[in-house]
């Protein structure tokens, strides 16, 4: 009997047991259930933030790329542009490959002369006029090599930064601008690297010189006389007989003028860089008359602590004033001459200068291109002086220690 009883018992404790099994089992098989709920839970979350952030990342892409076409296009559209408006027709660095044909070495060329298409609408008034003006250079600055003349040139404006860095950094370049309205002619000058030892490379355009057209009664017999006085045979004019002989001789007494503007800038550049430098302003200025010079100061209006030889300047200066009648004022600029061959601080100290016979002891050491500019500068003077002029002692001394 007792036997059965713990029979029963165990079946019913064996019961027991398995059915928390089973419901250990269902508890184990919700909690996998909630935790493989929350996963996916947590990989849908994940995968809404990665595609969130891939959106986000094509979305920059497409802005950037977008950003970069427009940058391209811009790039592009500029250097269009650049070409396009480039004083060079070939456009950047053409012009300074082109020098390098001429001398690898450019600080060996002469100074650079760019001469752009004139500003203005040609009309039958300055047709051509910039043939004229090329000829006249070339003849009178090209072929002595003081210039190197490029007219091949786009109008543009000055300064020009690409032009610049491209095609004229390191090289001397005088920029020569000619414009014209009606009967009006205007020349403007500017360029780089003009004077040493300047903070900057540039100069800006500035107008220097303006000439109108004479008008038909102006060109007499006498007139044109004097204007083929200092002219060569090949030059000579006439007196103009009907408007096309009117029109012609407009533009070439416009191109003399322009050629004497020109050439004085030249000679102004090669006074800062250069000794012994035999100016060629005089014959160009003749060009227009024998008042034409009388216009230009003595000096050509570059001061003399920019003269890289005063004293052989000032002899020229001398001879000038001399021209004038001014023999006054050219017996000072002989004495100051001579000072600065005792000592260079004449040349920015100015009077009073030393006897003449004490800067005299100079002279065997300046050489002949001086020894003759002195002479002539005298000789020019003496023929400015009266007979019984108390300044001609003190021209006799200088000529005396000349002699020495």
């Amino acid at each position: 009997m007792s036997l059965d009883v713990g029979s029963a018992a165990q079946a019913a404790a064996s019961i027991f047991n398995t059915r928390q099994q089973i419901k250990a089992a269902e508890r184990a098989m919700a909690s996998q259930q909630d935790f493989e709920r929350a996963q996916a839970g947590v990989r849908f979350n994940r995968e809404l933030q990665l595609e969130a952030v891939r959106h986000m990342r094509l979305a920059d892409l497409a802005e950037l790329d977008s950003r970069l076409r427009q940058d391209n296009d811009l790039a592009a559209l500029q250097a269009r542009k650049l070409f396009d408006t480039y004083p060079v027709e070939e456009g950047p660095g053409h012009l300074r490959q082109s020098l390098r044909l001429l001398s690898a070495d450019l600080s060996t060329l002469p100074l650079v002369v760019l001469l752009p298409t004139f500003h203005g609408s040609p009309d039958g008034t300055w047709e051509g006029l910039r043939g004229a003006v090329v000829d006249a250079l070339r003849r009178r600055l090209a072929t002595d090599g003081l210039i190197e003349l490029q007219d091949s040139l786009r109008t543009f404006s000055w300064p020009h930064a690409a032009f610049y860095w491209n095609d004229l950094y390191g090289i001397p370049t005088l920029i020569v601008q000619v414009r014209y309205f009606r009967d009006v002619l205007d020349v403007s000058l500017g360029g780089c690297h003009l004077r040493p030892k300047t903070e900057s490379p540039a100069e800006a355009l500035h107008s220097v010189y303006r000439h109108r057209i004479a008008r038909p009664e102006r060109w007499t017999p006498e007139s044109i006389e004097d204007l083929n006085a200092k002219a060569p045979k090949s030059h000579l004019l006439a007196v103009p007989k009907d408007e096309a002989g009117q029109l012609g001789l407009d533009v070439e007494i416009a191109a003399r003028a322009v050629t004497a503007v020109v050439t004085a800038a030249v000679d102004a550049y090669y006074l800062g860089n250069s000794v012994r430098y035999p100016q060629h302003f005089d014959e160009a200025a003749a060009m227009l008359g024998p008042t034409a010079l009388t216009e230009w100061p003595a000096d050509l209006g570059v001061p003399l602590s920019r003269v890289a030889d005063p004293a052989f300047h000032l002899l020229k200066v001398a001879t000038r004033q001399a021209s004038r009648g001014q023999a006054s004022q050219a017996i000072v600029s002989l004495r100051h001459s001579l000072a600065i061959l005792s000592h260079p601080d004449y040349a920015v100290t100015g009077p009073p200068f030393p006897p003449v016979a004490e800067a005299a002891e100079h002279l065997p050491a300046t050489g002949p291109l001086y020894a003759q500019a002195l002479r002539n500068a005298i000789n020019a003077t003496a023929d400015a002086l009266s007979d019984h002029d108390p300044l001609r002692r003190e021209l006799d001394d200088m000529s005396g220690a000349l002699h020495d």
